[in-house]
């Protein structure tokens, strides 16, 4: 089972580097490539609960791309990213 914490730390570091919106999709590809190797899966309810704690705390913006919900990192979420 993967830590929440990591996870945590795995998203918001997608975000930083990716520079703009992603949607659930995109952050769950990447997150299952990440763990993958270490023979883990991403759970689709944990990713969930992750990306609504950080929307609510401010550290992601959620938006609509056409029908797709979409979220991008705020600079608090960044400040808060390197702080940890």
């Amino acid at each position: 089972m993967l830590e929440k914490e990591k996870v945590i730390i795995d998203v918001l570091d997608i975000f930083v580097s990716a520079r703009r919106g992603l949607a659930f999709s995109d952050i769950m590809f990447q997150l299952n490539d990440i763990y993958q190797s270490r023979g883990a899966m991403m759970e689709k309810s944990l990713l969930e609960d992750i990306m609504n704690d950080l929307t609510m705390q401010g550290h992601l913006n959620k938006f609509k791309v056409g029908t797709v919900d979409t979220w991008k990192i705020t600079e608090e979420g960044e400040d808060y990213f390197y702080s940890m």
